[in-house]
């Protein structure tokens, strides 16, 4: 049985790029030609999905892919369509992600004219070098453009991706870099380990031997600089890859934390509706061809047990520094974290990975550092 509860998160997709970035995998693709179709279609699957399902978003975020790279008409048509299906007077926080390459006063000013009050900057690298590797199509003067114009539009609410680990970075490298993305004051900032996955392009060159793969302990001292740089600057650490001014924290990357319901638009998006989680089509004449006949393009969802569940909310809660509410772990299982973890928990704790209040388990410092070792311990 589903959650009755109302779904107060929706992501959509936007899965078209100009150029696919040599790091990326995934469901991007540049392909101009289907963006009309693919519009009048996301409409269309965004009418059938607020009839079937009772939504009432406090966080809406539009990401990629490039949704900025959305010609005005077209970028117009779905914020009109995102207003109509899923605007609310609880929508506290509406995100859409952009590529400085790709960004102009029209767009932002479309942006604010729907309700988007936070802006999602991919920028990676300060360096020409790293974003030319990585295969960025703008430079850091361009990135430092866009938050010029997003802010002279009304933006008081920005996030900058940046990405370490990349190879031939070094920590003096990364150290200015984290000076010069503070130095654009971001309310927000997401800093991802590089991971070099199969499929792209980066995962070619390291099997040619054209790359190697960076050292885990330069990066955990990546980690730490960037740790140590941001909170002199008054950016607190409140997930393990993100740093946010006073107040500023993404409530819809929490939503995806806390494990709580969260509905999916568009080419390939997941959704997740307690016990059920499912993507839509993958293909996009399949996506297509089910949302022109009035049918929701979801595959067969997967129903998660119980356990599976359990699991999930330990290690998501874990991610945060806020950690894993006793309160809130109860009242969604009707018993007690400890009752059902008890053996990991205690491991963890001798460990010095996990720290125990009244109210909530944590990650220690050595914990978030270790991160993914740490959330294995709860897979039963």
């Amino acid at each position: 049985m589903m959650s009755n509860q109302p779904i107060e998160a929706v992501y959509i997709h936007i899965p078209f790029c100009l150029r696919k970035c040599n790091y990326c995998d995934f469901l991007s693709f540049y392909r101009p030609e289907e963006m009309a179709g693919y519009v009048n279609a996301l409409v269309k699957e965004m009418e059938i999905a607020a009839a079937a399902y009772e939504v009432k978003a406090k966080t809406i975020f539009i990401g990629g892919g490039t949704p900025s790279c959305l010609e005005e008409s077209l970028l117009e048509i779905v914020l009109q369509a995102v207003q109509k299906y899923f605007g609310s007077e609880a929508l506290v926080e509406y995100t859409m992600e952009a590529n400085p390459g790709t960004l102009n006063a029209e767009k932002l000013a479309l942006m604010r004219k729907y309700g988007v009050n936070r802006l999602s900057l991919g920028v990676q690298s300060d360096r020409a070098d790293h974003l030319k590797m990585l295969g960025r199509i703008h430079s850091f003067d361009e990135a430092r453009q866009a938050v010029e114009l997003a802010r002279a539009a009304g933006f008081e609410n920005i996030n900058l991706d940046f990405m370490y680990g990349l190879p031939g970075q070094t920590a003096e490298q990364w150290n200015e870099t984290l000076v010069n993305a503070i130095r654009l004051n971001p309310q927000h900032l997401s800093l991802y380990q590089l991971k070099i996955e199969e499929g792209t392009a980066m995962y070619q060159w390291l099997e040619d031997g054209k790359i190697s793969e960076f050292d885990d302990e330069q990066a955990l001292a990546m980690y730490r600089i960037a740790q140590h740089v941001l909170s002199e600057h008054g950016y607190g650490q409140y997930e393990i890859s993100n740093y946010a001014q006073m107040g500023r924290e993404s409530l819809h990357n929490q939503v995806y934390w806390r494990t709580e319901n969260y509905l999916g638009v568009g080419l390939g998006a997941c959704s997740w509706v307690r016990p059920l989680r499912w993507n839509n089509q993958f293909e996009m004449n399949d996506y297509i061809g089910l949302v022109q006949t009035g049918q929701l393009p979801g595959q067969e969802p997967e129903r998660l047990t119980e356990t599976e569940q359990m699991e999930e909310t330990v290690f998501m809660a874990l991610r945060m520094n806020q950690g894993l509410s006793k309160q809130l772990f109860s009242e969604r299982f009707a018993k007690p974290a400890e009752a059902v973890f008890a053996d990991a928990l205690r491991r963890c704790m001798e460990k010095g990975w996990i720290k125990e209040t009244e109210e909530a388990y944590f990650l220690t410092e050595e914990g978030r550092v270790l991160g993914n070792l740490v959330f294995m311990e709860f897979i039963q």
